[in-house]
């Protein structure tokens, strides 16, 4: 196994609170989102642990932004009565997303929750329930990925896995795949890389699949299964962790048939020569990008494929 140093892109002071998403905009600017009040996630009855949509008092929320070092977002958003896992940028406005969502009588929960950059609530809009991944693009379209318990649930628009919406949370896309493609049981890496490009990867048999304006363009056979996160550019994909190798990151190569093959694997280590086992880790088009104890790191395909050339 090679090794892969990282450094980070992003170091920040402690934040008050607890943070509950770390997420990647379409242009790449790193999004945080800290809660600060105590967390209310969950309820326990009879044994058993369930998500809460709600919390029992609205929650306080602290977004933040930054790109190139430089901050862009820093906004408290007070009174939201939504437990909130994901955020994302909306055009000039902000989307933060419950992933979770009950139906009462045909309604379900507005759990896409859109607010401008200043804090004032804009909009309300359903997105189904148990989302495992947002990720918008820059004309404002939401993709949407739902692990099984969507999957498998009564609503909708969970139904096929994985959808894009427009900005007012109608579906313009939902995964339909044809033979030999099975169908989505639980969305477990999901990466936008443009407004009219997206990839995912899924379970049972994680096939990693390319979209191309809302249609399934390639798909291959990758030997790594349980990544949550993956990097693409061109016919090289970088993927992170993965039942076997939890912090380890695997480089293939897209081959020309249903079969992708392993170039390398890698263990990554930090600034300090250390192992770097992150928290978090997200994709977006060739790059992942590593959330460890207030510092991000990211390393894209280009890093790894001079990594294994060395």
């Amino acid at each position: 196994m090679k090794t892969l140093q990282l450094w980070p892109i992003l170091s920040l002071e402690p934040s008050e609170g607890k943070l509950v998403a770390f997420d990647i905009g379409p242009d790449r600017a790193v999004y945080l989102l800290h809660a600060l009040k105590p967390l209310d996630y969950r309820r326990e009855d009879k044994g058993a642990s369930f998500a809460k949509v709600r919390p029992a008092t609205p929650q306080r929320y602290r977004a933040q932004a930054w790109l190139d070092g430089a901050q862009l977002l820093d906004l408290c958003i007070d009174n939201e009565p939504y437990n909130v896992h994901a955020l994302q940028p909306l055009g000039d406005d902000l989307l933060l997303v419950c992933a979770r969502s009950t139906s009462r009588g045909g309604d379900s929960d507005l759990n896409g929750r859109v607010y401008s950059r200043d804090g004032r609530l804009l909009d309300e809009i359903a997105l189904g329930d148990a989302i495992e991944h947002v990720q918008t693009t820059a004309r404002g379209e939401i993709w949407l990925g739902y692990f099984d318990e969507g999957v498998f649930g009564d609503h909708p628009l969970s139904a096929h896995g994985l959808v894009a919406c427009d900005r007012q949370g109608t579906p313009v896309f939902r995964y339909q795949p044809d033979a030999p493609l099975d169908t989505i049981a639980d969305c477990y890496a999901l990466n936008v890389a443009s407004h009219n490009e997206a990839w995912t990867c899924y379970y049972t048999d994680f096939p990693l699949v390319q979209l191309r304006d809302h249609r399934i363009v390639r798909h291959w056979n990758v030997p790594v299964y349980g990544a949550h996160a993956f990097a693409v550019y061109r016919d090289r994909a970088l993927f992170a962790g993965g039942y076997d190798a939890r912090h380890a990151c695997t480089l293939l190569h897209l081959d020309d048939g249903p079969d992708a093959s392993v170039m390398a694997t890698f263990k990554l280590l930090d600034e300090h020569g250390e192992p770097l086992q992150a928290q978090l880790v997200r994709g977006r088009g060739d790059t992942l990008y590593l959330y460890r104890d207030d510092r991000v790191y990211a390393c894209d395909i280009h890093q790894a494929i001079s990594a294994f050339s060395n």
